[in-house]
């Protein structure tokens, strides 16, 4: 048994690491983390049901090892995926103008201004953090922003600067 979960293993850490090397320009947002997430679980399982086996009398001990790796690994995917989404805006992305919409403190946060902006007839949101309070002071609404932004999915987005 523990040959086939090594195989197994195997066949999908490849199948993980194709979908985020080549598919992941192929793929819709979505989908592309879908099945990232699907193909982790799968390792994990496999992992699991591995340790299980050779580990027998530690179960206690490595269903909380596990637990953590999965949570860290969970986190690290995360990282991994927003720091390809804004590379792909970086290297992809369209620059167009926009204008404040809205002015909000946050509770635990810095201010931030709601921009917005419109792409092919459709309204699109953004948002940018003014940690200065006194900068903050003196944006008006209607003011305009740069926006930049990727064509397949406007709504992956960055507000870049306000412009004078």
């Amino acid at each position: 048994m523990k040959k086939v979960l090594i195989v197994f293993g195997i066949i999908i850490i490849s199948l993980e690491l194709a979908l985020y090397f080549f598919w992941y320009k192929e793929l819709e947002f979505m989908k592309f983390f879908v099945l990232l997430g699907i193909c982790h679980l799968a390792n994990t399982a496999i992992i699991f049901g591995i340790l299980t086996e050779i580990l027998p009398k530690k179960k206690r001990k490595l269903i909380v090892n596990l637990s953590l790796g999965l949570a860290i690994s969970f986190f690290l995917i995360l990282y991994f995926n927003s720091s390809r989404i804004q590379n792909w805006i970086d290297d992809d992305g369209i620059l167009t103008n926009g204008s404040v919409v809205e002015k909000k403190y946050g509770a635990k946060t810095s201010p931030y201004v709601i921009t917005r902006f419109n792409y092919n007839g459709l309204n699109y949101k953004s948002r940018l953090t003014i940690p200065d309070s006194r900068k903050f002071e003196t944006i008006k609404l209607g003011d305009s922003v740069l926006i930049k932004f990727v064509r397949e999915y406007p709504n992956m987005n960055r507000t870049e600067k306000l412009l004078k």
